[in-house]
C-alpha cells in the first residue's frame, strides 16, 4: 500500500470517528457528555486534517482534548 493511500485510509478513519463523536453529542442529555464529544469530534478532525505522520499535531489535537 502507496504512503499516500495510507494516509486517505486515516483521514477517512478520522473523519468518521469525528462523525460518530458528533452523532453522541447529539443523542446524548448530559451536557457535560455533549461538551466531552464535541471536544472529541474537532481532536478527530484535526487529526484528519494533519495526517499520520504529524506526531506534533497529534500530540497537540490530544492535549486540547483533556
Amino acid at each position: 500500500m502507496t504512503k499516500s493511500s495510507q494516509a486517505n485510509i486515516y483521514s477517512l478513519e478520522c473523519l468518521r470517528l469525528e462523525a460518530d463523536c458528533r452523532e453522541l453529542a447529539w443523542n446524548v442529555r448530559s451536557p457535560g457528555l455533549q461538551s466531552h464529544f464535541i471536544r472529541m469530534a474537532r481532536t478527530w478532525s484535526a487529526l484528519a486534517v494533519s495526517g499520520p505522520d504529524s506526531h506534533a499535531a497529534t500530540s497537540e489535537a490530544w492535549a486540547s482534548a483533556k
